[in-house]
């Protein structure tokens, strides 16, 4: 199993006997007992009939778990795999099951934390299994206990989720994804009804868009099934079905040949993590090749411009996708657009979208839950998440920000040198130590490990000699404001803050290969000054940029027009493609971002 599509096994819980739903036989848990561990037998019994949905016969039993339970599963080959599991909480016997409380994971990730089920819903995960063996465990909160209805482990074509993505960064593309955790938190049919998991070769469901679409007016429903095409280069069928690529939401743009909107959907989602957002193309509205062009974005970024779905096979009504993986999210909002191109004329503007995909990437911690606790194979769990996550945060303050007004500081040297294409990877690990030449708001002078590099100042108190160990210290003990300068107290947005927190992450990774180039560094920056800047207390014109200047007076100086260094040398000296006298102009001037 693994890698082809076939399925791996389905279970139903809690149950002697097996039932059928649609083609799939899921098989009573009570008889395959070789698969479950668990400290007591309770099965559960609903004495209502569960009559709507389409796995319906799924729910009217249960597995309860009163501690710690585990399902082993025989993995015959490594591959992806997807993780449904069933919920549907009713009462039996003296077990209320919308009170349960619990954690669902796997040997290298969480899945669900804290997880507490009101009505019935499906769960469906894909993780890269490598060992022999899939188990996934139940884990009850104090007091509480857990409960799964029916378990499905499906084997996932290895061509379904590949390697790489687009992202946002102008750096490049996300690599890596092979190995991400997912969660499906959204699977739509734009333009169409439910496809139910019996037209869907890998047994997933597709809802409608419509509840999640801005402006019901702005946008029509088409429908052209028979147009669709599977050809090299684009999609197969199990990329999506025939229902969903043959149904789209298009602009409403006909009426009106001067139409400029956008069409635009709006998503749930849980700030934090990021997300592989998939869009499914399929040009079954033109009459003529080259005839549709239009620009597709997530939130406010444009991800893909002037796009034509004619041109990937030279042919109407080819089905293909694209993937983009978002930068972590701010808000609990997620919005997707489709909306005419300016740069390309064309007799009638219009964009089209048939279908939508947004799954949830595991955290640094392996979790897709949050600030979840560590993984263990007892009970006994520690909050290592909350830990890490705020660490971090608290050393870019000082790592990272240093780093940047360095930078800046220096930037003469760096022009005239020509390269700033290396730069010195930070680490942890100790080691002698150089002065950075760098002088922080209270007037003392930092020094550099040479194997920021922990930022050492020996004029201060033991405890707080390397800053980094001392952001450490505050942070497990939740009194993160200890190690921020008394003059910024109070003026650090949290959600700026966190995305600092980010970048950190990655430039204190020990081997340089998992570190960002100095062009992925400024741009997260700039997303990070922009976040700042949305909201600052005390005086309306304090910003961002004014902030900046309190830390390293000298940047408020730097402009494209400064005498002592001119656009051209910076633009002699870019990083990954990206001009540094364009990135500085952006975060220095509020009208370049």
């Amino acid at each position: 199993m693994g890698g082809g599509g076939s399925r791996a096994l389905t279970l139903y819980c809690g149950s002697p006997t097996n039932t059928t739903v649609g083609d799939r036989v899921f098989v009573s848990d009570d008889s395959a007992s070789l698969f479950l561990s668990t400290p007591k037998k309770t099965l559960a019994s609903s004495s209502k009939s569960v009559t709507s949905g389409d796995e319906s016969p799924l729910y009217q039993t249960a597995r309860i778990f009163d501690g710690t339970s585990k399902y082993s599963f025989s993995i015959r080959q490594p591959g992806r795999h997807w993780i449904r599991l069933y919920f549907n909480p009713f009462v039996s016997g003296s077990y209320d099951m919308s009170s349960a409380i619990f954690d669902v994971s796997t040997p290298n990730h969480v899945l669900l934390s804290n997880l507490s089920v009101k009505t019935s819903v499906v769960k469906e995960f894909s993780a890269n299994v490598t060992s022999k063996d899939l188990v996934i465990t139940f884990t009850p909160s104090d007091n509480s206990f857990a409960f799964l209805n029916a378990l499905e482990v499906v084997s996932v074509p290895d061509e379904l989720i590949t390697d790489d993505a687009e992202t946002f960064n102008p750096a490049g593309r996300f690599k890596g994804l092979s190995w991400q955790a997912l969660e499906t938190v959204y699977r739509v049919n734009m333009g169409g009804p439910t496809v139910s998991f019996e037209n869907d070769t890998l047994g997933r469901t597709w809802v409608p868009d419509k509840s999640y679409l801005l402006g019901n007016n702005l946008a029509i429903n088409v429908s052209n099934i028979a147009a669709v095409k599977y050809v090299g280069g684009g999609a197969t069928q199990d990329s999506a079905p025939n229902a969903v690529y043959g149904t789209a939401t298009r602009m409403n743009s006909e009426s009106d040949p001067n139409s400029n909107f956008n069409v635009t959907w709006e998503f749930n989602v849980n700030p934090g993590f990021q997300y592989l957002v998939r869009f499914h193309f399929c040009d079954i509205v033109s009459r003529s090749l080259n005839d549709l062009y239009f620009n597709v974005y997530i939130d406010s970024w444009l991800v893909a411009e002037d796009v034509d779905p004619s041109s990937i096979a030279n042919a109407l009504g080819v089905a293909f996708y694209k993937d983009f993986v978002s930068t972590a999210t701010v808000g609990n909002k997620l919005r997707v657009s489709i909306g005419p191109t300016n740069s390309i004329a064309s007799a009638y503007p219009n964009a089209i979208l048939n279908g939508l995909e947004i799954m949830k990437m595991n955290n640094s911690l392996g979790s897709l839950s949050g600030l979840a606790p560590a993984v263990s194979d007892s009970s006994s769990k520690k909050n290592v998440g909350m830990i890490v996550g705020l660490s971090i945060g608290a050393i870019i303050l000082v790592v990272l920000g240093g780093i940047f007004f360095v930078f800046c500081r220096n930037r003469r040297r760096l022009a005239r040198q020509g390269n700033s294409k290396i730069w010195i990877p930070l680490s942890i690990s100790g080691g002698n130590s150089h002065t950075m030449g760098s002088k922080y708001s209270n007037g003392t002078t930092a020094t550099l490990d040479s194997n920021l590099g922990p930022v050492i100042d020996p004029s201060l108190p033991r405890e707080m000699v390397n800053l980094a160990e001392w952001a450490m210290k505050w942070q497990k003990r939740g009194q993160l404001e200890q190690i921020i300068d008394p003059t910024l107290v109070g003026k650090i947005r949290p959600d700026s803050l966190r995305k600092f927190g980010e970048t950190a992450e990655k430039c204190l990774a020990d081997f340089g290969v998992d570190r960002p180039s100095m062009g992925d560094v400024l741009w997260n920056l700039e997303y990070a000054l922009q976040l700042q800047e949305a909201v600052v207390p005390g005086d309306p014109e304090d910003n961002s940029i004014n902030m900046i200047g309190e830390l390293s007076p000298q940047i408020n100086n730097f402009s494209h027009t400064d005498s002592s260094v001119s656009a051209a040398q910076f633009e002699a000296s870019s990083v990954s493609g990206v001009s540094m006298s364009r990135v500085f102009s952006q975060l220095i001037k509020s009208e370049g971002r």
